[in-house]
């Protein structure tokens, strides 16, 4: 090889690889860069948090407290409180009934926690577990199958506790009080059958019938009372003028499930009897009569059952045995105010019927649309927070 054809052959080689080279080099970094972004995980739609239904740390009043473990998120609950726009305050029924799920001290502890609503949103930081039970429920009220729900509720005086008799066997135990209170759910057509039979017979009274609709969650509360007047006590010239209330107060808030085929039903009620008046003489100085007088002393006695009742079946009649109560809203005294067996009432049980549907069913199409208004002013029952139904024995004995 001459002198000539050695330095043709370096000057080829050495100008070619370090271009080989460099163009080697600069594809590694181009395929190690695509490798790292394959590694990057992809966002999608689904990961992304729920706007509606979520929230972070950073949305938190800075005086609040930030907890291990505890989340902050916003519930959209505008649909639900427009529904039961005729209510004062419709989202206190949210706030109540998370309380029921979770229990008040999840919300009361050592650590912070936030539980708030308003007519748009409901605010809540606790922790995952928690959390999870209150959208639970809050679904219950906003994406509930329906909205409105048809509520027939009867109170009966029974004389007789027989009426078991037959229909024991038919009765479903689902909870009790602690005077002794019992509930059970029965098929509407043997709760049917017991009325008409109790119709029937001496002794038993319908004290109160009405059916009234209601939005799904709310608080229905129905009354049946009459006022015993007795003499209190001793003013300067005369006696003093004094009430007591003797009757019934139901309040109940059903609350759908997701199926829409039960409900939860939270049940307060309240049974108050006068058994008697004792007359008692007492001396008091007056300015004017005689210093000796006379002042009533009641005898009442009262009973509560507050319940939850869980998967109530629609379709089914909830059936409450508050007790004996004698004589509950009935004359208490014998024959000429006289003891005398027969003539004066010993033992009158208290009975409440309930019976829950939707309330479209049953109903034309187009009044359906029409089904959350409110009902008109003077309705004997009405729908929402501590709605009253006032009835009298006298005025209630059949439909409205």
């Amino acid at each position: 090889m001459n002198r000539r054809t050695a330095l043709m052959l370096s000057m080829f080689f050495g100008g070619l690889a370090p271009g080989s080279l460099l163009a080697q080099s600069q594809g590694r970094r181009i395929a190690n860069s695509r490798d790292r972004r394959a590694l990057q995980p992809m966002v999608t739609d689904r990961d992304e948090p729920d706007a509606a239904n979520s929230s972070t740390d950073t949305d938190l009043p800075g005086a609040v407290p930030r907890e291990p473990g505890f989340q902050f998120k916003k519930y959209d609950i505008a649909r639900y409180t427009r529904v039961a726009s005729n209510q004062a305050n419709p989202q206190k029924a949210l706030i109540d009934w998370i309380f029921l799920r979770t229990g008040m001290s999840e919300w009361h502890g050592d650590r912070v926690a936030v539980l708030a609503a308003s007519r748009t949103q409901l605010l809540a930081y606790n922790s995952p577990e928690i959390l999870k039970q209150v959208g639970e429920i809050v679904e219950r009220f906003t994406n509930a199958v329906e909205d409105t729900l048809s509520v027939q509720f009867q109170f009966v005086a029974a004389v007789d506790t027989r009426w078991r008799y037959t229909v024991y066997s038919r009765l479903t135990h689902v909870g009790g009080g602690p005077q002794g209170q019992q509930i059970w759910t029965m098929r509407t057509d043997d709760a049917a059958l017991v009325l008409s039979t109790m119709q029937l017979q001496q002794g038993f009274r319908k004290l109160a019938k009405d059916r009234v609709e209601m939005i799904n969650g709310q608080t229905l509360t129905v009354r049946t009372s009459e006022e015993r007047s007795f003499a209190g006590g001793i003013l300067r010239d005369t006696v003093r003028p004094e009430k007591i209330d003797e009757g019934i107060v139901l309040k109940l808030s059903p609350l759908l499930n997701f199926d829409g085929n039960a409900v939860d039903a939270k049940i307060d009620l309240t049974v108050n009897t006068v058994r008697s008046f004792h007359r008692t003489k007492v001396i008091a100085p007056r300015e004017l009569g005689p210093n000796e007088s006379s002042i009533d002393v009641p005898e009442a006695s009262q009973t509560r059952l507050e319940q939850t009742v869980k998967n109530w079946p629609l379709g089914q009649t909830l059936v409450i045995s508050s007790g004996i109560h004698p004589g509950i809203l009935d004359k208490k005294s014998g024959l000429f105010n006289l003891p005398i067996p027969g003539t004066y009432p010993t033992g009158t049980e208290v009975l409440v019927f309930l019976d829950i549907d939707f309330a479209s069913r049953g109903r034309p199409a187009a009044d359906a649309v029409s089904r959350a208004r409110p009902r008109a002013a003077g309705s004997r029952g009405r729908s929402g927070d501590d709605a009253d139904t006032e009835s009298s024995p006298a005025s209630s004995n059949g439909d409205q």
